[in-house]
C-alpha cells in the first residue's frame, strides 16, 4: 500500500502563486475577493507565505513557505471530528465527507497548522471538472457552512496522477509520490537533503516535508 507525501524545495519556490491558482481552478475553491480578505473569509487549500527573516524594509531577506494540509500520520482533525466526516484513507490521504460534515469546526480548532477553512460565502457551483470529486462527496465544492481542505487532489492520485499544484509549479519545487517506495522522487529527496516537517513537537507526523 502506498503512503503518499510531498517534499517542497524551498530553494526552488518562486512565490509565483501558480500552485494556488491551479488548486483553486481544479478544485473549484471559492474565489477570494478584497471583501473576503477584509472580512477574514478567504478560502485557500494551499498558499505561499512570505516570512521576513532579517533586515528592514526595503532591504530585508524573506523566507518563502508554501503551506497546505500536512496529511498527517496522526491527524488531530480526524480524532476531533464528532461525525466521522474527516477520515484518513489507507494510503494516508486525509479527506472530508461533506455529507457528514455539520460545520462544527472542531477539526479547525484541532488542526495545529491552520490548514482548514470554513466556507462562509457563495452558493455551491458545479465543478468545471466532473472527475474532481473527492470520495463520498457530491459534484459541488463544499457549500456554505462546511469545512474544506487540501485533498492532495485524490481524484488525480487515484488515476496515477499528481496533485494540481505539483503539475503547475514551473520551478518543480513540489515533489509528490509514495514515501514507502525508496526509489520514488520524494523518498530520494528526503534521504539526500534531510527533509524537515513543521512543528514535529506536535506529534502529528506530517507527510509534507521541506528541504533546502
Amino acid at each position: 500500500m502506498p503512503r503518499y507525501g510531498m517534499v517542497i524545495d524551498l530553494n526552488r519556490c518562486l512565490a509565483c502563486q501558480a500552485c494556488v491558482i491551479a488548486c483553486n481552478m481544479e478544485n473549484n475553491v471559492p474565489h477570494s475577493t478584497p471583501e473576503s480578505f477584509r472580512d477574514k473569509k478567504m478560502t485557500l487549500r494551499t498558499k505561499v507565505v512570505p516570512l521576513a527573516r532579517e533586515g528592514k524594509y526595503p532591504n530585508f531577506k524573506v523566507d518563502i513557505y508554501p503551506v497546505l494540509c500536512n496529511q498527517c500520520e496522526n491527524p488531530a482533525c480526524v480524532a476531533a471530528c464528532p461525525t466521522g466526516a474527516t477520515y484518513k484513507r489507507e494510503d494516508g490521504i486525509v479527506l472530508i465527507n461533506w455529507d457528514k460534515c455539520i460545520g462544527c469546526r472542531y477539526c479547525m480548532a484541532a488542526c495545529p497548522y491552520g490548514a482548514r477553512n470554513y466556507i462562509q460565502m457563495e452558493d455551491p457551483k458545479a465543478y468545471h471538472n466532473p472527475a474532481a470529486i473527492p470520495p463520498g462527496n457530491d459534484q459541488n465544492r463544499p457549500p456554505k457552512g462546511k469545512v474544506d481542505k487540501c485533498t492532495f487532489c485524490a481524484h488525480f492520485v487515484d488515476q496515477g496522477g499528481q496533485p494540481a499544484c505539483v503539475i503547475a509549479c514551473p520551478a518543480e519545487a513540489r515533489i509528490f509520490g509514495d514515501l514507502n517506495d525508496p526509489n520514488s522522487q520524494p523518498s530520494q529527496a528526503l534521504v539526500e537533503r534531510n527533509g524537515q516537517v513543521l512543528r514535529p513537537d506536535f506529534g502529528t507526523k506530517p507527510r509534507v516535508y521541506y528541504v533546502k
